[in-house]
């Protein structure tokens, strides 16, 4: 999982492209908000990430922000997409779930993922409109702080743009897939552990169909379902899965508890150390 952690904070250190802050501080910034997106629920944790880029780094918020959004697409299109790969190499309906209606629905999020990527500043820029018409509309003081939303979407929107334009979309774009790849590897060897006492083998264990369970279960933490530390959902939605994919109830509800614990402490206890590391009077900060 450290190895995915460097590709995330290599995407967001492209993404930003400030001097303030080096791919050390970004695998800090990385491995904060995994824990507060871990513990958090509906993935508010990502709210992490904006405020150590501003507290600590000193970066503008509209930095965080568009940086932020660029890269929950990006993460969205390749999800999608391994969604639709799994499913082709598992096999059509070869398991208890419709996967023809599960690839059609992966594909239309797929393609309006791709879609938003690429005219993110455009569809921004059209609610920017009606938001501004309505400011005039109701004659909204420039003091108000409404209009202060306002001003600082625009400069998001500008962000944006100025990240389109560096030509940079390639690098996040494989940075994203190396990212997602060495995660739900991570993720497939710690189940093969867990399972591997129980006399499963890497050829009793998929990796594309531990893909698919685990994969369920990290679209239930976006849910506002999501509960503190995700006790409940994370395990719901993988023991479902994991049953529809052909494993005993039991199994699945006990390796689910026991995969979601292993992850959820590695998580945290790195969280806590990379907090205390940037807390410290020492770490000094680039000017």
């Amino acid at each position: 999982m450290l190895s995915s952690n460097f590709f995330r904070a290599y995407r967001k250190n492209i993404l930003v492209g400030s001097d303030r802050i080096g791919m050390g501080d970004m695998f800090l910034v990385a491995m904060i908000r995994n824990a507060f997106n871990m513990v958090l629920p509906a993935r508010t944790g990502e709210i992490s990430y904006i405020y150590v880029l501003t507290s600590k780094f000193g970066l503008p918020l509209e930095i965080g922000v568009s940086t932020l959004m660029v890269v929950l697409i990006f993460d969205l299109v390749i999800v999608f997409s391994l969604i639709i790969i799994s499913i082709i190499i598992v096999g059509i309906n070869t398991y208890a779930v419709s996967s023809v209606s599960v690839v059609i629905v992966a594909a239309v999020l797929f393609v309006i993922s791709l879609l938003i990527l690429f005219y993110l500043s455009t569809i921004l820029g059209f609610f920017l409109i009606l938001f501004q018409r309505i400011l005039k509309k109701f004659r909204v003081s420039e003091k108000k702080i409404i209009y202060r939303i306002y001003a600082k979407l625009l400069d998001i929107n500008k962000n944006i743009k100025l990240i389109r334009r560096r030509g940079i979309y390639w690098k996040v774009y494989l940075s994203s897939i190396a990212t997602r790849v060495l995660k739900f590897t991570s993720y497939y060897l710690i189940i093969y552990a867990l399972l591997r006492p129980l006399g499963y083998d890497f050829k009793g264990l998929p990796y594309w169909v531990i893909f698919l369970a685990t994969v369920a279960a990290e679209i239930s933490a976006v849910l506002p379902t999501h509960a503190l530390a995700g006790y409940g959902t994370y395990e719901g939605a993988f023991a479902l899965a994991f049953v529809l994919l052909g494993f005993s109830e039991e199994i699945s509800i006990v390796t689910g508890f026991s995969f979601h614990t292993i992850v959820l402490l590695f998580t945290v206890i790195l969280g806590i150390i990379s907090m205390i590391i940037i807390s410290l009077p020492v770490y000094k900060t680039r000017k």
